[in-house]
């Protein structure tokens, strides 16, 4: 008998619920830790760029600007170079995140295009989507 068999109550207290309205219904998302975790991990990068990205207002919109990989790993130090107007076309649908070539997730987000620089991948429907939308800063 696996642990879960044997404290199935133990599974449904690991997941966190994020609750939002959607249409005047309240939409209720259960999510694993490391959903969450990732979550949280991709939108704390989001963040990060957008206050880079703000910095960098006014530069030539062919330089590279230096942005952090948004992949949901915890420990992630990667850099994307990236030019504003690619930024800014990624950033024009709240699902989509920029991360370094190795950094997929598969199982919460799949690839829109592929550089040679960088990836540009879009949150699977369900949870990780609505995570991407509901911390989306520009929302």
């Amino acid at each position: 008998m696996s642990a879960r068999e044997s404290h199935p109550a133990r599974f449904f207290f690991s997941m966190t619920a994020r609750v939002y309205v959607e249409e005047g219904r309240p939409i209720i998302l259960f999510m694993s830790s490391r959903e969450e975790r990732l979550a949280r991990n991709e939108a704390m990068s989001r963040e990060i760029n957008e206050r880079l990205e703000d910095a960098n207002k006014g530069q030539l919109s062919d330089r590279y600007l230096r942005l952090v990989c948004e992949c949901g790993r915890d420990f992630c130090d990667r850099v994307v170079a990236i030019t504003a107007a690619e930024y800014e076309e990624i950033r024009s649908d709240p699902v989509q995140f920029v991360v370094v070539r190795d950094h997929l997730i598969p199982d919460v987000e799949r690839v829109v295009v592929e550089t040679d620089r960088f990836l540009i991948v879009a949150k699977r429907e369900g949870t990780p989507a609505g995570v991407a939308v509901e911390e989306d800063p520009r929302s």
